[in-house]
């Protein structure tokens, strides 16, 4: 091959390659090399803001949910073991009614007659009666001289005298009970009270 033939085949292999490099023809027809522009940067800026918006708000539900919850367990255990004092008071005033009977038996004035080991016996019994009802919180009070208490006395009868101041407990009718310090049942009494004061007519 000639000389001449060379050069024209080594020019027509340079019109063959592109007139432009790559990266020039990317950056001339806007390809993916292209930076992210100001909108698209404002818009991510809001998602991103309206995404921790809802993350506290959901957190603020999750922690409301959380105090119902333990305010309601509270509720309910309280709830519960309010049932459970009924339940004993309404029992353990049972028990009192029957010992209210034993004591009164025991001072019957019958009991004279009766055999000395059988009295011994219902002694005993009633005493047991008053240890079970002190070992479930129950406790009588005594009200004999203290100041009439419309919460721990009820009145049935009233009497003038000179002995007592008035308004004072003379006479307890029927002995009154707390359960844990609360009085469950009052106490049925007899009131001093003054002597009515004389018309000067």
């Amino acid at each position: 091959m000639s000389n001449t033939e060379d050069k024209l085949s080594q020019l027509q292999k340079q019109d063959d390659l592109p007139t432009k490099p790559l990266e020039a023809e990317l950056r001339d027809t806007g390809g993916s090399g292209t930076a992210p522009t100001s909108d698209g940067v404002s818009g991510v800026e809001d998602e991103l803001v309206k995404m921790l918006s809802e993350k506290d708000k959901f957190k603020e539900l999750a922690q409301r949910a959380t105090a119902d919850l333990v305010n309601y367990r509270r509720r309910t255990e309280t709830e519960k073991q309010s049932a459970l004092e009924r339940n004993q008071q309404r029992i353990g005033l049972r028990f009192v009614d029957v010992i209210d009977q034993l004591a009164i038996a025991l001072t019957s004035d019958s009991l004279d007659e009766v055999d000395a080991g059988w009295l011994e016996g219902i002694k005993a019994i009633h005493k047991k009666f008053l240890s079970a009802l002190s070992s479930e919180g129950f406790e009588k009070f005594d009200s004999l001289g203290e100041e009439f208490d419309p919460r721990k006395h009820e009145a049935l009868l009233s009497r003038i005298t000179v002995d007592s101041e008035p308004n004072t407990v003379i006479a307890e009718l029927r002995a009154g009970y707390t359960h844990n310090g609360e009085v469950v049942r009052p106490a049925q009494v007899e009131i001093a009270i003054s002597e009515p004061e004389k018309s000067n007519e």
